[in-house]
């Protein structure tokens, strides 16, 4: 009796041990398997801001703009170079539509395309002048300067193809050789615009173009100074970011 005791108690006894020691090596398993389960949540959570910038959008913005455009060139009945002159007298309607992306902490650098219209028109004191469409698809980068406010200040500077269609010409002139005077039709030119935009509203700046031929007169200066185009456009930008 006393030795199915004990059989029994070392029955026990070894299931015991057993338990204990299975019990210890599952609990080691679940703990081996749970831990590369939080290293991989660590890790996928150290990528989400960078796959949250990744997954955003290119385009951080849409502007919608209208204004005028000021042609300063050979017809522009404007020898002294009047401010008001030239807006009270060269001043057409122009159209603005442009896409750009931030950059930087702050969003202060910036790149964007513009698709631009504008309507040209001049005529000199003798009656000879001008008038033509033209649409830009200008390339540029700003900066804001300096930084106190998103949006407050930018500088830009850029460039593109300005395509002139259909300009149209009034009279001769006199002054010159006829050889100066070309009765371009439609045509491409190159430009180059600099200027400000204020509070993503208020653009201000100018355009130089290429040659002195935008107006079809090599001009009447004799080192022939590019003809300009400012403008001054009032728009809205739409913020995707």
């Amino acid at each position: 009796m006393r030795t199915t005791s004990l059989s029994w108690l070392g029955l026990l006894l070894a299931g015991f041990c057993f338990t204990l020691f299975g019990g210890q090596e599952a609990l080691s398993q679940t703990r081996q398997a749970q831990y590369p389960q939080s290293q991989e949540e660590q890790r996928t959570d150290r990528q989400r801001p960078g796959q949250a910038q990744q997954d955003g959008p290119f385009i951080h913005g849409i502007t919608v703009a209208a204004g005028l455009a000021i042609y300063q060139g050979d017809y522009s009945l404007n020898p002294d170079h009047n401010l008001v002159k030239y807006v009270a007298g060269n001043g057409n309607l122009a159209f603005r539509v442009g896409a750009d992306h931030r950059l930087g902490e702050f969003n202060q650098y910036g790149l964007g395309a513009d698709l631009v219209y504008n309507h040209l028109s001049g005529e000199s004191v003798r009656g000879v002048g001008f008038q033509a469409n033209s649409v830009a698809l200008d390339f540029y980068a700003d900066y804001e300067l300096p930084y106190i406010y998103e949006g407050l200040f930018r500088v830009f500077v850029g460039g593109g193809p300005n395509l002139i269609i259909s300009p149209s010409y009034d009279g001769t002139p006199t002054v010159r050789d006829e050889d100066d005077f070309q009765r371009l039709g439609t045509r491409v030119i190159g430009s180059l615009k600099v200027g400000v935009t204020i509070l993503d509203t208020f653009r201000i700046g100018t355009r130089v173009s290429s040659s002195d031929l935008l107006d079809g007169y090599r001009g009447f200066s004799p080192d022939g100074v590019p003809d300009f185009v400012s403008f001054l456009n009032i728009g809205y930008r739409f913020s995707f970011n």
